[in-house]
C-alpha cells in the first residue's frame, strides 16, 4: 500500500506537459535571447570582433550564460 502511494506522488511526463510553468519557460527563452544578442554584437560573419579586453570578457561571459541557460532549458523540458 505504501509503495502504491509513493508511485502516485510522482507526476507522469504528460501531466507535466499540461501543467508546465509557461512563464518560467518564457523567462528562460527571453534570457537566452538577451545573452545571444550580446554574443552577436561582437560577431560578424562567424568572426569574433573584439576591440577591448572588456569586450572579450563580456563576449565570453555571454557565451557561457547562453550555454548554461540552454542546459537549464533542456532539463526544464525533460521535466526532471
Amino acid at each position: 500500500m505504501l509503495y502504491h502511494l509513493k508511485l502516485n506522488n510522482y507526476m507522469n511526463p504528460s501531466e507535466f506537459e499540461r501543467t508546465k510553468p509557461r512563464q518560467t519557460y518564457a523567462q528562460i527563452d527571453g534570457m537566452i535571447s538577451k545573452y545571444r544578442n550580446i554574443v552577436n554584437e561582437h560577431t560578424i560573419a562567424g568572426q569574433t570582433l573584439i576591440m577591448e579586453s572588456s569586450d572579450n570578457a563580456r563576449h565570453y561571459m555571454a557565451q557561457e550564460v547562453v550555454a548554461d541557460l540552454e542546459r537549464l532549458k533542456a532539463v526544464f523540458l525533460s521535466g526532471q
